[in-house]
């Protein structure tokens, strides 16, 4: 599953993800849409919180697809 579509599924504003994850709404927004990869230990958190709905395939892949959009 995307990061988006988990975000989108959780129903989450910006700013409450942020702080879920200990990040800024701005981080989380590059996230969704693919602009940023999340780094080793974001990746990790990013599966522990999402209880593996997102994988480090999905956020790679996700960070793909915006650079083919590009």
């Amino acid at each position: 599953m995307l990061f988006k579509e988990w975000f989108d599924a959780q129903g989450l504003t910006k700013k409450a993800a942020a702080e879920l994850f200990g990040t800024t709404p701005q981080t989380i927004y590059y996230w969704t849409i693919g602009r940023h990869a999340a780094t080793p230990q974001n990746t990790k958190l990013i599966q522990r919180i999402t209880q593996g709905q997102v994988t480090a395939i999905d956020l790679q892949r996700a960070y793909e697809l915006a650079r083919s959009d590009s």
